[in-house]
């Protein structure tokens, strides 16, 4: 893999800048380089205060669009300010982790903006309650607004930021804990027919008079992701169906829905496209779900993790929507043998996600026939059979020779997994991006490496893979630019400062996590969670 001449270029200019900032080099970058050398800076922590003046002066411009700042101590509610001050046309800001801000920073950056079209702000500190959404007012463009995690943000602050910008479609407040009902019923009623999409997953105080409003006020809602819930029973299902365009819909982990109110669901079966229920609810039959399958004929993907279908149900699934399916996630199910998978085989003919994590009695020979077809091996762009330990080695080598255009792989804890099999997914998996390969313990550095080489990745898990060496490190730093998280615990023949030129190496800092846990420094030797085994301290 190799390094284009503009990312170097940018990297110098990030490393000297307070350098050569007198030379006026700003002059020589684009704007959308101006965007990406500020994100670049922040990562690596060189906005530092010797060269903040020369940032401001040279970096911000009335030009920018997009800001995305990630992890950093460096963005300060001063730094914000400045921003918005010198910025007021931005179109994209986002903002994730950044502990050192207070809701007077977002003011000061939100008070200028008027053509701001998307919004996402995700763990924010104690100090961002959401007094800043009243200085942001942009009814006119404002579109989509995540709040992912900020626990601080109340319900006060959601309702004044949804009355302040009335033209939104997309809203998440997953994990606002000080969001309840009377939020989303406000919520409800200001966006109206303009929402589309929302996530209030996480949100555990939401009851049935929330869906009521939704059904009531949001005819053009097609998005709805309720997620964990353990006060709804599902009787404001029968109004949402009735009266919105639900198209996706998550209600994975409402452990108190009833099974008479699952057959909202087909009120309009021909529009539901993703569906997730029935999540480790033991209490609710497969038949609830069975019952309408032959009317989703627009079901595209189908999440039933944790539930209790068996062998009889997923071939019930598979021969009436398989012909149409390209997602099935099925981790968790415990009562399913290796005969499900001959129903798999046998009638999906379109898999692109296929998960099936967490099944250690299931070898899955039967989906030979799935992966051995070149043309159905190429819809596949992601497969998950983390802790399925007893995967067999003929589906390993399968997928490793013909899934050509896969991008995630999750392999944690399979046995089948060797040098070999990383030698042929690297020769033919060459657009694997996210590879999980915890505790795959006969993999060694000469297996990695062909990885390394061959492929864009952007997320490797070697988490107790114990013959991983900084061999492997070295190179991984070196050739994978988009790098983005690296896990290497319990990995004692890592050393500290590879795993720190891992972090700096890339266009953007790497998170790298590499502990052997509850290690207090002084010990010499200690258990590693991950592999069970105690190691010497390196």
């Amino acid at each position: 893999m190799v390094r284009r001449l503009q990312d170097l270029c940018l990297r110098c200019a990030g490393r000297n800048f307070g350098r050569l900032a007198g030379q006026q080099i700003s002059k020589y970058l684009s704007f959308q380089q101006k965007e990406i050398l500020l994100e670049r800076m922040a990562s690596h922590m060189q906005l530092t205060s010797d060269v903040l003046p020369a940032i401001t002066y040279y970096l911000f411009s009335s030009k920018l669009r997009k800001i995305s700042f990630w992890h950093t101590d460096q963005i300060t509610d001063e730094f914000l300010t400045q921003l918005g001050r010198c910025c007021p046309f931005l179109v994209h800001i986002s903002l994730d982790k950044c502990q050192e801000l207070t809701d007077t920073g977002l003011m000061g950056l939100f008070r200028p903006q008027r053509e701001l079209v998307e919004l996402e702000l995700k763990k924010m500190p104690k100090g961002v309650t959401g007094a800043c959404f009243a200085d942001l007012r942009c009814a006119l463009s404002l579109r989509i607004v995540s709040l992912h995690d900020s626990k601080a943000v109340g319900a006060e602050a959601v309702r004044q930021l949804v009355s302040n910008n009335g033209g939104m479609r997309e809203l998440s407040v997953e994990g606002l804990v000080l969001v309840g009902n009377s939020t989303v019923e406000s919520v409800a009623q200001t966006l109206a027919a303009n929402l589309e999409v929302l996530n209030i997953s996480w949100t555990c105080s939401i009851q049935e008079t929330s869906l009521l409003a939704l059904a009531r006020h949001c005819p053009n809602l097609h998005t709805l992701v309720v997620g964990t819930n353990n006060l709804l029973t599902g009787e404001g299902l029968d109004q949402v169906f009735a009266n919105c365009r639900i198209a996706s819909l998550d209600i994975s982990c409402c452990f108190k829905m009833l099974s008479m109110h699952l057959h909202a669901l087909y009120k309009k079966p021909e529009c539901l496209s993703h569906l997730a229920c029935l999540h480790y609810a033991s209490h609710l039959p497969p038949q609830t779900l069975l019952t309408g399958l032959p009317h989703f004929i627009a079901l595209r993907e189908l999440d039933i993790s944790g539930s209790t279908v068996d062998d009889g149900a997923i071939e019930a699934i598979c021969s009436q929507t398989g012909s149409h399916l390209t997602g099935l996630l099925m981790s968790v199910c415990n009562a399913v043998t290796d005969v499900c998978c001959h129903s798999i085989a046998r009638h999906c003919m379109r898999l692109s996600q296929l998960r099936m994590s967490i099944l250690p009695s299931l070898t899955c020979e039967g989906l030979l026939p799935l992966f051995s077809d070149d043309k159905r091996a190429k819809h596949i762009q992601q497969l998950d059979f983390g802790g399925t330990n007893k995967l067999d080695e003929s589906v390993v080598r399968a997928i490793s020779s013909n899934c050509h255009n896969i991008v995630h792989m999750v392999f944690s804890g399979c046995t089948a997994v060797d040098d070999d099999t990383l030698e042929l997914m690297a020769e033919n998996c060459f657009k694997t991006e996210f590879l999980f390969l915890k505790r795959c313990s006969k993999i060694t550095d000469d297996g990695l490496l062909h990885i390394v080489y061959n492929c864009p990745l952007r997320v490797l898990v070697v988490s107790g893979c114990r013959n991983i060496t900084d061999r492997s490190m070295i190179p991984l730093a070196e050739n994978c630019e988009r790098l983005e998280e690296v896990y290497i615990s319990g990995n004692t023949s890592i050393t500290r400062a590879a795993a720190r030129f891992v972090e700096d190496m890339g266009l953007s800092r790497v998170y790298v996590r590499h502990t052997i846990p509850n290690v207090p420094d002084n010990l010499l030797i200690a258990k590693n969670l991950d592999t069970g085994k105690y190691e010497r301290m390196s």
